[in-house]
């Protein structure tokens, strides 16, 4: 009888991942037969999970190098800190026997110290979650990952730790320790061979920037990788725009100081010759005619060379030729240079390829929207010559229609040489809204607002919404239907209604009740000009009037029925309509008040605000305004008090109460508002830290009006001379001030804080602002 011999197979894990077996075991038998597998030391992982992993199997042969496998395998999970084999051999075989040691369990997972990124967002990044290993080649993955997040933000000092905490059952607290450090800022950005320009011109035209109080509110100041590879192409584009050829950037520096709280930038430039235009010709395919095409060119001949002009005249030609139908249409600069004479001719090279026709146009990713509504706003036609212009036009329009977020237009070759399908690409948004809210200002104290609203109604494009609002001074409801597309023309026509009323207030004190409906009609003139027509008829009730009031607002008392046309025209290329951030609107309007009612007057009005962005995100947009508005009685009839002008507040003018500016009574104070009006201001709009998709955005602000005119008129048999207001710029009110905004789901949320920097006797100052559905 053979005796069982205990066999113990120790596996040492070396650096190859060899295993070392006793030199007895390789001399009795070289393969014996595996007859079990056993694991021990598991608490947390199944045993069967643990053999499955396993190249070792019952029933085959003991292989020491499949075992050194096997060990490897296990490491490789992430699960065990120690891996090791034992055997008991018998006359049958060997039972092997898997001997591990688990890393611990994670119960809880915190982190600290994060103030630049929340909590939530850096979880999502981590692969130690609850319930998961802590292995120390997790933690090496996910410290790396924080580490390289931070890195891209602009921390250099930054650290991350991991403190875990044992419990009785085996798993640990894990605290993942983040030491964020100071933002590491550029503190110098130096030019060497530059000699055309200061370090300060080559500064400004790159996008990293030097510390200083503009450069630290944009965070342009923060070193950013990317933003540092692009600064060499920059530097290379305002070269060229300058006519320097032959520049290039023979090396770019990057140094960062010792304590790692700043970078240092170097740029080494060769600059070269510039050189200027000389002869400019278009040659290739002429179409439609050379006259044409050489009136497009931006450059000039003696002017200094331009990339951003070569761009642009390509660009242009390329459009022109591609209105002929070329829609494949290519133009190549040839250029040749006299270096002797600092000169370069260019030729257009234009190779107009095959004219083309739109057989169809595909419309797709439109789940909810009818193709009809969409085609409307496109102005390629089917089985039409391509026209390039037309195509953006339809671009444009497309991306500016409410059911629209994202458009994507390109051209399909078909079998037929000479026709091209246009594949429009449609992402749609969210249309539709029912919220509610509750909200409090220093007026309304406690404001309860609800709206429906549905931008695509049954996905024809209609254009509907309920709004209403209930607060101590002011309870109102209303509503409107549009339809864009009128009887299918490009009229678009609007129903509304509207029911307010209002308690005295500080700056009033009569009580006001009205309702009104209306009509209007849009008519689009060119793609960025339109003409606006509506008639509005209204009833207002004052009453509550004190008898200690103005005698004007007493013979004003009762109900007093208006029925307004008025007309608009429109002049608006902004890229979109909430939030803008370019373009500009410029308005006209002239309204007369007389069809039907007792009242009648007329008003006019002129505004203009644009849109300058002042990064290529547009996140930072500077936005001027101005505004002016006169109005006057008609046939010996008063303007209504609700209809004269004053001003203050977010809309009108910060700094000062509703109503706070006004001409006012000479005896009791009240604001009798004046019949001129002229208003104007510059804001300046910004992200906020950790609320750039928030619907977030802050603004600081200088605004300045005034108003002036006749403070009152006659009413009725009975006349008010009282002495005429005329403009001064002494009354001009200035303020500045700072605020934040929030697009919310119910409306623009606003916030001021306003500093009143001139003010006139009888003004009611408001420092801090809150209004619901009004927008700076």
């Amino acid at each position: 009888m053979i005796a069982s011999i205990r066999l113990l197979l120790m596996l040492l894990v070396l650096g190859s991942g060899m295993v070392a077996i006793p030199h007895q075991v390789r001399a009795a038998d070289a393969a014996p037969l595996i007859t079990s597998i056993d694991v021990d030391g598991v608490r947390f992982v199944e045993k069967q999970a643990v053999i499955a992993r396993m190249g070792s199997r019952v029933g085959k042969p003991l292989d020491r190098r499949q075992l050194s496998r096997d060990v490897r395998a296990l490491y490789k999970a992430g699960f065990f800190s120690d891996v090791r084999f034992t055997g008991d051999r018998s006359d049958k075989g060997i039972k092997l026997v898997c001997h591990v040691k688990e890393y611990p369990l994670i119960a809880s997972l915190k982190i600290e110290g994060n103030d630049e990124h929340s909590g939530k967002d850096l979880e999502k990044k981590l692969k130690l979650q609850p319930g998961g290993f802590f292995s120390p080649q997790t933690q090496h993955a996910d410290r790396n990952t924080l580490r390289k997040g931070y890195l891209k933000d602009g921390f250099y000092q930054n650290s991350v730790e991991f403190i875990s905490t044992p419990r009785k059952d085996g798993r640990v607290d894990v605290v993942v320790k983040i030491y964020e450090g100071k933002v590491t800022r550029i503190s110098r950005i130096h030019f060497i061979g530059n000699h055309s320009f200061s370090d300060s011109e080559l500064a400004g035209a790159i996008a990293s920037r030097q510390t200083d109080l503009v450069a630290t509110l944009m965070k342009r100041d923060v070193f950013d990788k990317k933003r540092f590879g692009a600064d060499v192409q920059m530097l290379q584009q305002f070269y060229l725009n300058h006519g320097f050829l032959d520049m290039k950037v023979d090396s770019e520096q990057l140094t960062l100081s010792s304590d790692k709280r700043s970078f240092s930038l170097t740029f080494s430039i060769h600059e070269g010759i510039q050189y200027r235009v000389d002869q400019l010709d278009v040659q290739g395919d002429v179409v439609p005619d050379k006259e044409t095409l050489v009136k497009l060119i931006e450059l000039e001949s003696g002017e200094n060379y331009s990339l951003k002009k070569m761009g642009d005249s390509i660009q242009a030609i390329t459009d022109r030729v591609g209105d002929e139908g070329f829609a494949f249409a290519s133009v190549t600069p040839l250029m040749k240079r006299d270096v002797d004479a600092h000169t370069v001719s260019i030729s257009f090279e234009i190779d107009k390829g095959q004219e083309v026709y739109v057989e169809r146009i595909e419309i797709t990713g439109n789940e909810k929207t009818e193709d009809v509504v969409l085609r409307r706003l496109i102005r390629q036609s089917e089985g039409a010559r391509y026209q390039g212009t037309q195509v953006q036009h339809s671009r444009e329009e497309l991306g500016r229609a409410v059911m629209v977020d994202d458009v994507r237009v390109s051209m399909a070759k078909t079998d037929v040489p000479d026709q091209v399908d246009m594949k429009v690409n449609i992402k749609e948004k969210k249309t539709g809204t029912i919220t509610g809210g509750i909200g409090y200002s220093q007026r309304e104290k406690i404001i309860l607002t609800a709206k429906i609203a549905e931008n695509n109604l049954f996905g024809k494009g209609y254009q509907a919404n309920v709004n209403g609002q209930l607060g101590k001074v002011t309870q109102n409801i209303s509503g409107s239907f549009t339809d864009p597309y009128f009887l299918d023309t490009d009229i678009s026509a609007s129903l509304n209604f509207s029911k307010m009323k209002s308690d005295p207030v500080t700056t009033i004190t009569y009580r006001t009740d009205s309702s009104s409906f209306g009509v209007s009609f849009g008519l689009p003139i060119t793609l960025h000009l339109s003409y606006n027509m509506a008639y509005n008829y209204s009833r207002t009730t004052l009453s509550a009037v004190p008898a200690n009031s103005s005698n004007l607002i007493k013979a004003q008392a009762g109900t007093t029925v208006i029925g307004e046309v008025s007309n608009a025209l429109t002049w608006d290329t902004r890229d979109r309509l909430m939030s803008p951030r370019r373009g500009t609107m410029e308005s006209i309007s002239f309204s007369l008040a007389g069809l039907a009612g007792n009242s009648k007057f007329w008003e006019a009005a002129a505004s203009s605000a644009v849109y300058i962005p002042f990064d290529k995100e547009g996140d930072f947009v500077l936005n001027p305004t101005i505004d002016y508005r006169t109005i006057s009685s008609l046939k010996g009839t008063n303007v209504p008090l609700w209809r004269r002008y004053s001003l203050g507040g977010i809309g009108s003018l910060l700094g000062f109460d509703i109503n706070g500016v006004s001409l006012r009574d000479q005896v009791t104070g009240e604001a009798l508002g004046g019949d001129k009006q002229v208003r104007g201001g510059v804001k300046m709009f910004f992200p906020l830290p950790y609320m750039r998709t928030s619907g977030f955005r802050g603004v600081v602000f200088a605004d300045a009006g005034t108003v002036w005119g006749q403070a009152s008129n006659k009413v009725g048999n009975i006349a008010f001379a009282t002495v005429p207001e005329p403009f001064s710029f002494a009354r001009v009110r200035y303020s500045v001030g700072f605020g934040m905004e929030w697009l919310s789901p119910i409306g623009p949320v606003g916030f001021a804080w306003s500093f009143p920097l001139r003010t006139v006797k009888g003004d009611i100052t408001r420092n801090f602002e809150f209004a619901l559905g009004s927008s700076f």
